[in-house]
This record gives C-alpha cells, sequence and structure tokens, in this order.
C-alpha cells in the first residue's frame, strides 16, 4: 500500500517562502556592496607616492660579482655611524651585521630580519628590505637589480622611489642602472662608480668527473631531487664531506651549512642558485651539473644573468685565490651546456653585458592609496587601483603591480566575516591578514586561510586550538618532513608577530618549533645524502633526469598485471588488466608518502630519503 506524503502543500510553501528569504538577504548584500563601491569612488583620490625629501646624494655601486661594491658602501656606512643597510636574503643582513658589529663599538650595529631581532633601534640597522624604514640618514640598498623581480620587486621600488633618506648608496648590476636611474632623479647629486672584478675567473677546458672535484667546491644544480642526486654521486668519493644547501631548508640550517663549509669541514657544497644571491663563501671552483631550470612556469635553460651571479661565487677577493668555473660531467640524466657557462663566465667578469630581463620596476598600493572604508569595498579598490596605476604609470618609468592575489585573498576572507568575526575584521585587520607573507599557492592556500581565520577568531575572543597555528615537532620523520614542518612554524611566526596572542602562542613558541627541525635536519642530512641514489626509471633501472620516476619507454608501454606484481615486459595484454600508462615525462611528485614511509625507489629496495 502506498502512503501518501503528508502535508505536500505546507512543506511547499515552506521550501517557497525560503527560497524568497534567500532572494531577499541576496538582494540586500548586493545593496549593501553598491553603496560601498559608489562611497569609494567619491572618496577615491589615488595619487603616485612621492617622497617628501630630495636625498642630497645618490652614488650608484655597479659591477659585477666580487667587484667590493658592497665592501666600499658598508665602509661609507660604518663612517656614517647611522644609516640602514639593507638586502633580500636573510644571511646577506646576517653577514653585514657581523662584519660592522666588528668594528663599531657594542650597541651600535642592530638586526632586523622579520624573523630575528637584535638592538633593532641601534644607529645602524641590518635588515631585507621588507623591514627597512621608509626614512633615515643613509641607506644603503644591496642587490638593487631585484627592483625588477616580479613577485618582490615592489619593495625595491617604493623604498627607492619614496625613502626620505639624505644619502643613498644603490648596489647592484651595470644592467640595472637604466631601471633604478629614473627612480632618484630628484636627487641633487648623483654619482655612479663603476667597479672591476678584483679576481680572476678562469673557465676550466675539460669537465670534471665526480672523482676529480676538489676541496672548496660549489656544485650547482637547480631542484631539492638533483641537488640530492648530485651530492650522493659526490659522497661516494668524499663520504661525509658532501654538503647541500636549497630554499627549502629552515634557514638556521642553511647557516650551519654555510658555516661547515666556511670552516672546511665541509669540503664540497651542492647549492641550488641560492647561492648566488650575494652570500659569500671560500670557494676556488664553482661547476655546473646542469644548466637548466624550472622557473615555475617551464623547464629553460639558464640566462646569462643567472649564470654569472653563480659563477661569481668562485674566487672571492679576501677569502681564497683566484677562481675557476666549470661543468660537471657524469651524473645520470644531467648534461650542462659548457657554451651557456662560457657566455655568464664573461657577464661575472664584467666583459660583456648580461640579459636581465627588461622589467620595470612594480608599483604596489598601501592602504591609503585606495580609499577603501570597509572590507568589501577592497576587491573593486584594488581592481580600480590597478587600472588607474597602469594608465597613470604609462610614460613613467616603473609600471603597476598585479595585485590580484590580494583580490583573491579578499575574497576568500569576506565569507568569514560574520557574526562575531565581522565585528572584529575591521578594514585594517583584513589588509594586514591579506598581506601577510604566507605562500597562497596550491597546496599551501588552505594554511593562509586556516591561520587568517585563527587571528579572527582570537581577536572575537573565541576558542583557537593552538594545534590549528603550530603543530609540534615531529616526532620521527624524514628530511622533508622535518622541512614541511619547519616552514608550518615560520608561517605561524608570521602571523604571530603581527597578531600575536592568538590561541595563546607568541612568534617565539614557533620559532622554537623551527629551530629543533633545523637542529632534527642537520642531524639527518649526512645519512640522507649518503642513502640517496641517482635518477633511475623505477621500473626498469634505465638512467633518467633525478626529478622524473620513469623512463619515456615505461611511461608510455602498456603493462599486464599478474598475480604479485605489475609487468611491462610480457608480450600478451589482457583487456581489463591494463594499467593506464603515465603521463610521458611525468615528474616524481615530491613528498609523496605511503604509509608513513616515502615512495618512488625501485620496487623490492627500501624508499629511498628526499
Amino acid at each position: 500500500m502506498t502512503v501518501p506524503p503528508q502535508y505536500p502543500d505546507r512543506r511547499r510553501k515552506r521550501n517557497a517562502d525560503r527560497d524568497l528569504q534567500t532572494r531577499d538577504d541576496d538582494r540586500a548584500a548586493a545593496r549593501i556592496e553598491k553603496l560601498a563601491q559608489q562611497s569609494w569612488v567619491e572618496g577615491a583620490e589615488p595619487e603616485l607616492p612621492v617622497r617628501t625629501t630630495r636625498p642630497g646624494q645618490v652614488t650608484f655601486h655597479l659591477g659585477p660579482t666580487n667587484s667590493g661594491k658592497t665592501h666600499d658602501s658598508l665602509v661609507a656606512l660604518a663612517a656614517n655611524r647611522s644609516g640602514v643597510y639593507a638586502a633580500p636574503l636573510r644571511q646577506l643582513a646576517h653577514e653585514a651585521y657581523a662584519r660592522l658589529s666588528a668594528q663599531l663599538p657594542a650597541g651600535t650595529v642592530g638586526l632586523s630580519t622579520g624573523e630575528e631581532e637584535i638592538d633593532p633601534d641601534a644607529p645602524i640597522v641590518c635588515c631585507t628590505v621588507e623591514k627597512a624604514p621608509m626614512r633615515g640618514d643613509l641607506l644603503v640598498l644591496d642587490e638593487s637589480h631585484w627592483v625588477a623581480d616580479p613577485d618582490r620587486g615592489h619593495h625595491w621600488a617604493r623604498l627607492v622611489l619614496t625613502g626620505d633618506y639624505r644619502e643613498m648608496h644603490l648596489i647592484s648590476a651595470a644592467e640595472a642602472y637604466l631601471l633604478l636611474k629614473p627612480l632618484v632623479a630628484d636627487a641633487r647629486n648623483i654619482t655612479v662608480v663603476n667597479h672591476k672584478r678584483l679576481s680572476r675567473l678562469d673557465v676550466l677546458k675539460n669537465p670534471v668527473r665526480a672523482t676529480g672535484v676538489r676541496p672548496q667546491t660549489l656544485v650547482v644544480a637547480f631542484s631539492r631531487k638533483a641537488v640530492y642526486s648530485v651530492a650522493a654521486a659526490l659522497d661516494t668519493a668524499r663520504p661525509g664531506k658532501v654538503g647541500v644547501l636549497y630554499g627549502a631548508l629552515p634557514p638556521a640550517t642553511r647557516r650551519d651549512v654555510i658555516d661547515r663549509f666556511t670552516r672546511g669541514e665541509t669540503e664540497v657544497l651542492v647549492t641550488t642558485d641560492v647561492i648566488g644571491h650575494g652570500i659569500n663563501v671560500p670557494a676556488t671552483t664553482v661547476l655546473f651539473a646542469e644548466t637548466t631550470k624550472f622557473d615555475g612556469v617551464e623547464r629553460r635553460p639558464l640566462r646569462t644573468w643567472e649564470t654569472a651571479q653563480i659563477a661569481g661565487r668562485a674566487g672571492r677577493f679576501g677569502l681564497t685565490g683566484h677562481g675557476s668555473v666549470g661543468v660537471l660531467a657524469g651524473i645520470p640524466g644531467l648534461t650542462p651546456d659548457a657554451r651557456l657557462l662560457m657566455a655568464g663566465a664573461e657577464v661575472a667578469r664584467g666583459d660583456a653585458m648580461s640579459d636581465l630581463p627588461k622589467r620595470a620596476p612594480r608599483l604596489r598600493p598601501d592602504l591609503d592609496d585606495l580609499g577603501a572604508f570597509e572590507p568589501v569595498d577592497l576587491p573593486e579598490a584594488l581592481t580600480r587601483w590597478m587600472a588607474w596605476a597602469r594608465a597613470a604609470t604609462r610614460d613613467q618609468a616603473m609600471t603597476a603591480d598585479d595585485v590580484t592575489s590580494l583580490v583573491l585573498r579578499v575574497h576568500a576572507l569576506l565569507p568569514l566575516l560574520k557574526g562575531p568575526l565581522g565585528a572584529v575584521g575591521d578594514l585594517w585587520t583584513v589588509w594586514r591578514l591579506i598581506n601577510l607573507p604566507i605562500d597562497y599557492n596550491p597546496p599551501r592556500r588552505t594554511r593562509w586561510l586556516t591561520l587568517a581565520q585563527a587571528a579572527l577568531r582570537s581577536a572575537a575572543g573565541l576558542r583557537v586550538v593552538p594545534e590549528t597555528v603550530l603543530q609540534p615537532v615531529p616526532h620521527r620523520g624524514t628530511v622533508e618532513e622535518y622541512e614541511q614542518a619547519a616552514a608550518a612554524a615560520r608561517d605561524a611566526q608570521t602571523l604571530l608577530r603581527s597578531f600575536p596572542g592568538v590561541a595563546g602562542l607568541e612568534a617565539a613558541d614557533a620559532a622554537e618549533v623551527e629551530d629543533a627541525c633545523a637542529a632534527r635536519i642537520t642531524e639527518l642530512l649526512p645519512d640522507a645524502i649518503a642513502l640517496s641514489a641517482s635518477g633511475r626509471c623505477e621500473d626498469c633501472g634505465t638512467v633518467i633526469a633525478p626529478w622524473f620516476r620513469t623512463c619515456r619507454g615505461c611511461a608510455t608501454r602498456p603493462a599486464v598485471r599478474t598475480p604479485g606484481r605489475d609487468h611491462h615486459r610480457g608480450t600478451q595484454h589482457h583487456e581489463g588488466h591494463r594499467r593506464q600508462p603515465r603521463s610521458v615525462g611525468r615528474p616524481a611528485q615530491e613528498g609523496t608518502r605511503s604509509g608513513g614511509r616515502a615512495t618512488g625507489g625501485r620496487r623490492g629496495r627500501p624508499a629511498r630519503p628526499r
């Protein structure tokens, strides 16, 4: 027997009322947003940023690597006894801090990197560019060609364009002069000092094999997997004397690795291009294991300016004698181009101009530039500012930065600003949250949103579980797992420096976790290097590049399944048992885990450490 539905008319009416209420709410929200946008249009008066005080003196220090540009600028800063040294990397700020502290009385020099503060109110402060004050007496800006960097260049552009300093020393490659000069066109006096390389840089005629690598050598590769593959090949000739350096290592581990190489405890250092950003080590030789890199979009050959920045690390004046640069041969899957290396060496010696990209300095807005009144105004305000700035800078020596990532972050936050979170999600708080320097690219996008929500909940007096912000140190894990834990702790530090007290935590708590992870990585690195292996196809064992799992043949060949394992060498294939072929040349995914162990090793062998 069929049971008739109970009260169908009442149910339909209830659903219709719910739909009507939803439409009314949507219309109300649309009206509120339209009013907010109209108020923004009426109140917005964007203007190009300008400085209030003209610099009296701007000195350009131009030249190749190892030409004394930074040395001369620090001499001027020390003599002035007041000012700022700003650089792109914490390591460079540390080097300048150590050098100046050794020359000047205690308390004269401070350090400010965001992650570390030592006497930040001292007369001289060494800092990263993002932490540089916008006014002062004398500014030394190292690696000024970073003004063309698509991600961080806007920090350089605003500091040079609007910084109120009596005197500026701008250190850069000669090619960046035309980018930088218009930003200081208002200076009363401009001086250009051209520097020559202080030591000879020779190109080795013949490739070097792993067994021929000498102490005080830097070997360069361009991915984490390639670094470990090269280090494993070199470790067989110099057991325990090979180190690795790459961007994913925590800063404390990187400093330890560099210190060990400087003291001679590590004889060979396999590194990515992080070594090319002004880091000084006593290396007599730089060998390139490969000359192509993945730049986030494609795998491409190095540009000559990139090659020169790295090659110039060889033969540092005052640390070693003359330098040599060459290629490392015999590493499976890696084929460096000697001709590209010769072109880069010419640039490093100052004998040729580089191909530094002709990018215009980027201009990014401050909150005061937008004319927004409420968080809901920000997407429209940012979009309108970008359109306005592109037109306003058409005849200027700069261009508007792409602020799409900020718009995406605002849209991600707005749905959270309801109820008690809406009361604390004021314009200034939202602006600070969307500008936190935490990676917003997948898969870490969720991490930023989780931390931002935790900050809002904490401000509203709601409970936040501490593990949401800061995970404890893993009890056991691989080097890569500790690297990921350290990166998460750095994100927590970034949040807690701007929003202290979230979940009852402070930045120092996150720093302790990062330091503990760094200590474990330092302990595990020697074994991780020794147990790594060169790139081989995990199906047939053919030598391949270390960033691939399978060779082309195995990736495209169909396979049959037999009880126990898959085989691809059989001659008969049965429908329904054929596995899908893998994409040709598909790179291995770093960090893949199965049952808590790293995967990707050849079948029948323990998984290799990543």
